[in-house]
């Protein structure tokens, strides 16, 4: 049996609230009878996860105290994936290594989108607070490398680290919130995790640029050293229950490398690197059409191919079980939060863009301008999860924020030079309010109808496609952006070298062009930056067709769940998809 929680109450107490409650329940469970037996529903637990289930609930200040430290590990490790936005050209001034300058970001992007499946097995298969700590520290490290780096090389060594580390902070965090938070308050939860993601995502810059301006550009990696240190000490002074029974690593450390299938990762993170870098790189580095791009789409599908039949061989000790990654309520988490993170990183990356270029901001002002975004998303995270407590319902509020999302994606398109200052607050405000929505329902979801056994792995799947989704559109922009601009440039300014406005930069396009040439320059960079938010918007339109997939029934509670039948069992698992 799972060891107890943070701190053991009294049994007597619990048994006394679930009796209490036991009427409700009755009630619940007679309504959702037949809801719990549609094709999204999650087989009954088994034994080990009825144990698990019978912990008793935390006390409120260890919990919160847990929490704060779990929400800030996940700010840190968003907040590292954007900061150095703003300091990667003094970075490349110092080490002199200009034609480096893709590998600092997409470095750490391929370690944590490759590290996904391996991470979920892990937290399957291994106690969650050992296996959180270790992540933890991996990223302190990789932290302090890039911070104390004297070349390039060590840099982007140490980028790899922290995306390796943040792969486990990301899914442990929600991992830790579905094995610890009260099983009503789950969502609201959830909601304040994706919250303070979103906010280290889009303050990033920000804080990158003042350190950078005010400092060294070091201290975008030794500003994380100070609270990663605070969240490791608070992590080993508590114990965080397991959503299932796990076997002791000292005894079973052999058996558990079998289990984790490292031959299944070894096929798949090569597999996942090639995909990575041919969208990287593909219009940009190299044609699309180069033997360089084509060799690496060849050799990841092929490789891809391997890794597939090797899963199916693997069957239920797969790295990614195929009855998991089968699950329809899986493939559409992974479709709409893949589509939507798309759409977001696009409108990351180009309207800080439009403002510097167009509206003329500097590098710290344009992260002020996108606060909108940041706080709407936020304040709706937390929103939409409270609501979720309460209804108990996903999809609508995914349908719903997807809706919005597109409204405030679409207004952003009609974006122009004399855009006034209200009109960007309010579709910011928009686009924020709806993603919030979203984002969260699919984890939502998988905390709420799956195994517990299983819900790491789901996770991870989420997680991935999400990374996977932002890169493949980010490279579809640049390609869009870039054409669209030449185009743009020999319409609107035919008097200007459009070759040579490309070549300076959005940073110098200012000072490159006489004040005669600079409206007709302005007016090409608006034209080329509005097309690339249309790719926004068939992100956030082709996540609201995937988001019909999560199917529309209500959460149960795990109490009810766990006492279905086995007659029940079987019925429900026929109809899983």
């Amino acid at each position: 049996m799972a060891k107890s929680g943070l701190d053991v109450q009294d049994s007597t107490a619990t048994k006394d609230e679930q009796n209490a409650g036991s009427n409700e329940q009755h009630a619940d469970r007679s309504a959702d009878d037949s809801s719990r037996r549609s094709s999204l529903d999650a087989p009954a637990p088994s034994s080990e996860e009825k144990d698990a289930t019978k912990q008793s609930k935390p006390p409120m200040l260890k919990l919160v105290t847990l929490f704060v430290s779990v929400f800030f590990s996940v700010f840190l490790m968003a907040l590292n994936g954007s900061i150095l936005a703003t300091a990667i050209p003094q970075i490349t001034t110092h080490f002199k290594s200009l034609e480096d300058i893709g590998w600092y970001g997409s470095t750490y992007l391929i370690a944590t989108a490759c590290m996904q499946p391996l991470v979920g097995k892990i937290y399957t298969l291994i106690p969650i607070k050992q296996t959180y700590i270790t992540f933890m520290t991996t990223y302190t490290v990789g932290s302090a490398i890039c911070g104390s780096a004297t070349s390039s090389k060590m840099l982007i060594g140490g980028r790899a680290v922290q995306g390796v580390g943040g792969a486990g902070i990301l899914n442990g965090a929600f991992t830790v919130i579905a094995s610890t938070a009260p099983e009503g308050q789950k969502p609201i939860f959830t909601g304040i995790g994706i919250a303070l993601s979103t906010v280290g995502q889009v303050i990033g810059p920000l804080i990158g640029g003042a350190l950078t301006q005010n400092i060294s550009w070091r201290w975008c990696f030794y500003i994380s050293l100070p609270p990663a240190g605070v969240v490791l000490l608070v992590l080993t002074t508590v114990t965080i229950p397991e959503q299932t029974e796990k076997q002791p690593l000292r005894s079973n450390w052999k058996k558990l490398i079998t289990e984790l299938d490292l031959i299944g990762f070894a096929l798949f993170a090569p597999a996942s690197v090639m995909l990575l870098l041919a969208v990287i790189w593909g219009g940009n580095k190299f044609a699309w059409d180069s033997a360089t791009v084509i060799g690496l789409f060849c050799g990841s599908f092929v490789t891809y191919l391997i890794f597939a039949a090797w899963q199916w061989h693997r069957g239920e000790k797969a790295m990614i079980p195929p009855h998991v990654i089968g699950r329809r309520l899986v493939l559409a988490g992974c479709a709409t939060n893949l589509f939507q993170m798309a759409s977001n990183m696009v409108l990351a990356y180009y309207l800080p863009l439009w403002f510097q270029v167009v509206k003329g901001a500097t590098p710290t002002l344009s992260g002020v301008y996108l606060l909108p975004t940041a706080i709407s998303q936020s304040i709706g995270a937390v929103v939409a999860g409270k609501i979720v407590q309460v209804l108990r319902y996903c999809t609508p509020w995914a349908i719903f924020g997807s809706i919005v999302s597109t409204i405030g994606s679409g207004l952003i398109t009609t974006f122009t030079p004399t855009t006034g200052t209200g009109n960007w607050i309010g579709y910011q405000i928009l686009v924020g309010t709806g993603r919030a929505s979203v984002f969260q329902m699919p984890i939502t979801a998988i905390q709420g109808f799956l195994p517990k056994k299983e819900q790491a792995m789901a996770t991870s799947q989420v997680f991935f496609c999400q990374y996977l989704g932002g890169t493949i559109f980010l490279a579809i922009a640049q390609t869009l952006f870039t054409g669209s601009l030449r185009s743009a440039l020999h319409r609107d300014a035919p008097g200007v070298n459009a070759e040579h406005i490309i070549e300076v930069g959005a940073s110098a396009v200012r000072s490159a062009v006489s004040p005669a040439d600079l409206p007709g320059v302005l007016k090409a960079y608006n034209h080329a930056i509005v097309d690339d938010f249309y790719l926004s918007v068939g992100g956030t339109c082709a996540a609201f067709v995937a988001c019909f997939g999560l199917g529309f029934k209500k959460l149960p509670q795990r109490e009810t769940v766990e006492k279905d039948t086995a007659a029940d069992l079987k019925r429900t698992e026929s109809n899983i998809a």
